[in-house]
Parts: structure tokens; sequence; C-alpha cells
């Protein structure tokens, strides 16, 4: 009798057994498809992905504006090429031409160094060809056998990588049109040209690439949802639900984002607000291009260049022009943008005149001699437009005077989303426009 109750029992135990294993495996199917889902999306998207706006620079000539990272009061600028490899979620590299490569000599001595310790000719000639490149360009002032590899000077460096968690540090990226190929300035007259007036096969793969974020979105919200019933379900396995919450993120993450207000603006004049380089929050105009979870581009922008001019009287001095940047690569190195003409020094001030001899506008910010320092009444200047400044206080026959000023470049910029915002857009819809005339002809018609 004692048997048979207990084969009952353990038939009990694993009838229950088996029906908790099924009810767990019921709750799990869910979770478990949206895994696979997740891992096959997350597959196609590493194969595939590269920041939607980042790539529209790819192998093009940019300047990256950056944080000052030596904290000598500049921030850092880097001139070159840049290099948007896939799955580096939002980072890129700025690879310099072979003139701007910063300490060539190590360089050269490392691969010379490199070539007697393996006898591979291939050293040899990168060291050759590197060299004999560098010496027509005066980057270089000694013979090639000359060079031998001394580890305790600074190491070469030819490019800047940008890590994904590296963005925030990010400015601005900045192409500016006078450095553009013809061929450039083509395709991106056809890129404006394709997003004004889209066609049919544009906006197919635009509502299809859109389609795809908001299931990405819904996905994401999914797997969040069931993640947590997961946990009600088994409180057993909270760190398994946290874990696939987390894959299931980052996978669908990668694919970007579906913005309303600013796909409705894809290819119109907009008005952006943007943390500055000078850290000075200020507003632009521009086409609004593509928009990203890490970036937003702005064609056709007036981007201004902080430069400092020095007069020793009215004499400029050599190199300036300066950009008030750290340069890496090379410089923009721009002509004389201003020049001081009917010099005078009286002993109780200075007189001069200062004229714009740019081909553009200029803003002059402030004019400083010694510790004096004055700002104009009006200071964005016309071309050829002159104005008189005086300087009360006694100075040598002829000072330093330190002239700083902004001038424009007409350049397509991306921003980090961090640092920038569209505020709205720079002109009225075409809708909007034609109501507005309607009414207006109505109202003439009623008047009449």
């Amino acid at each position: 009798m004692l048997e048979i109750i207990l084969q009952v029992a353990n038939g009990e135990v694993q009838q229950e057994i088996t029906n908790i294993f099924w009810e767990y495996f019921n709750a799990m199917t869910p979770i478990l498809i949206l895994i696979i889902v997740a891992v096959i999306f997350g597959l196609i998207i590493d194969r595939i992905s590269q920041d939607r706006v980042i790539k529209l620079f790819k192998g093009n000539w940019v300047v990256l504006f950056y944080e000052d990272v030596d904290k000598n009061g500049l921030n850092e600028a880097y001139i070159g090429k840049i290099k948007v490899p896939p799955r580096a979620e939002g980072g890129f590299e700025i690879e310099y031409s072979l003139g701007a490569i910063e300490n060539p000599v190590k360089l050269i001595g490392y691969l010379k160094r490199a070539y007697k310790e393996t006898g591979n000719d291939k050293y040899l000639r990168k060291a050759q060809e590197l060299y004999e490149h560098l010496k027509a360009k005066g980057k270089i002032d000694i013979e090639f056998d000359e060079i031998k590899y001394d580890p305790f000077t600074e190491p070469s460096q030819a490019s800047k990588k940008v890590y994904k968690n590296n963005i925030k540090d990010i400015y601005a990226i900045v192409r500016f049109e006078e450095h553009m190929s013809p061929r450039e300035k083509e395709k991106k007259r056809k890129e404006l040209a394709k997003i004004f007036h889209p066609g049919i096969i544009y906006r197919f793969k635009r509502s299809t690439v859109n389609f795809l974020l908001l299931v990405k979105d819904k996905l994401k919200s999914a797997v969040g949802v069931m993640t947590g019933m997961l946990a009600k379900f088994a409180p057993i396995t909270p760190d398994i639900s946290k874990e696939v919450k987390k894959y299931g993120e980052t996978a669908l993450g990668k694919i970007g984002s579906y913005e309303a207000l600013l796909e409705t603006s894809i290819g119109k004049l907009v008005k952006v607000k943007v943390m500055d380089v000078d850290r000075v929050e200020r507003f632009y105009n521009g086409i609004l291009r593509e928009y990203s979870p890490n970036y937003i581009a702005v064609y056709n922008v007036d981007f201004p260049i902080d430069e400092e001019a020095i007069f020793i009287g009215d004499k400029l001095l050599d190199n300036f022009p300066r950009e008030r940047l750290d340069f890496h690569g090379w410089r923009l190195d721009e002509p004389p943008h201003v020049e001081i003409i009917n010099y005078r020094n009286d002993g109780k001030k200075l007189l001069f005149d200062i004229r714009n001899i740019h081909s553009d506008h200029i803003f002059i910010e402030k004019i400083r001699v010694g510790d004096k320092e004055v700002k104009l009444e009006d200071p964005n200047f016309l071309p050829g437009e002159v104005e008189h400044v005086e300087i009360e206080g006694e100075f040598s026959d002829k000072p330093q005077i330190h002239v700083l000023y902004k001038i424009i470049k007409v350049a397509d910029v991306i921003w980090p989303t961090s640092k920038a915002k569209v505020v709205g857009s720079g002109e009225p819809t075409e809708n909007l426009v034609k109501e507005i005339f309607r009414t207006m002809k109505t109202k003439i018609k009623l008047d009449l």
C-alpha cells in the first residue's frame, strides 16, 4: 500500500515538474524569438552599419575641431582625409597628408631599423619614398643616411582616431567648399537636388529606412517588456534578463533613429543652435542634409574662423594672419585679410586706419596694444571698408598691434547632437506661402 502511495506521489511530482517546465518554456519562447531576431538584426547591422551622417564625408578632406587636449588654451584642429570603417558606431579617423606627418624623422628612422632587423626591402623602400617626398616639400633638411632611429624623441603621428566615446569632445567636422574638388562639388550638387526634389526611388529608400527604424524602436520596446515579464515570472534569473535587455538594446541601437520633426526638414533651410568652438552658443542657418543619434549634417553654412594678425606699426609680421587654433595636419594658410594704413604715433596716442582687404565680410572682435584694448563701434566690415582707430597711451615708436577677428567660409558642417540642436525652420513651407497668397488674393477681390 505504501509503495502505491509513493508511486502516485512521485507521479504527481513528476507531472508538476513537467508542468512547470512547459510553463517556463512557454514564457521564455517569445524572449528566445526576440533574442534570435535581435542577434540576426545585429549581425546584419554590424555587417553594413556606418553612421549615416558621418559617412557623407567619407574620403573628403575635412577639419575636425576638437577639445583642447593639451590644455594650452587653444582648441585642436585636425586636417586630413576622413576614413569611416564599418561598425565604428560614429567613430572615424582623420588621416594626415604625407607632408603633415608629425615627427617624420622618427618614422623614417623606425622604418630603417625595421629593414635592418628583418631584411625586408619594403621597409627601406617606404622610408626612401617618404624621405624623397618630404625632402621635396622642404620638411626635412638632413640627408637620408644621417637619419638614425632615436627611441627618446617624440613618436611620429600620421592620423587622429576618434572613438565613439570621444564624440562628446568634438565641436564640428567641417568640409570647406573651397577645399572640395570639382567632382565632390558636383556630387554635392546632385545630393542637394535629390533631397530637395526627391524622386520615387529616393522616397522609397527613405521610407524603407524609416520603416526599419520604427521596427527597431518597437523591437527595442518589446525586448524591455518581455525581459520585465521574465524577471517577474522567474525572479531567480534577474541577471539573465538584464543581459538580454542590454544586448537587445545594443544590437538594435546601432541602426540609428527616426525623428519626425527632423525628417520633415531634410533638404530645407533650418536654424541650428550650436555650442561653438569658443564655447559660446550661436545660431546658424543651413540646409539640413541628414541626422543620426550621434550627429546632424547641415550644408551651406557660413562657418566662422577665428584669426589673429600682428602688426609692428603698420607692417604685418611674417606667418600672420594665424588661426587661433592648435593645428595638426596643416594650417589653413590664409592670406592677409586686414591692413593698417595712415599710421601715426604722436606720443600720447596711436592713430591709424584699419581696412578690410578680404573678398568677404570680416568681424573685428578687438584690437589690443600692450595692456590697452579697444572694440569698434561697428565691427562688421564689408570688403574695402575702412575704420579709424585711436588708442590713448604712451607706446614705443612701433608697438605690436594685435587684431583679433573672424572670417567666414562657406562649409558643410557635421555637429555632434550633444552640441547642436535644430530649433526651427529657416523658411516657410510652400503650402504656407501658397495659403498666404491665396488669402491675399481673396482679400483683394473682396476689397474690390
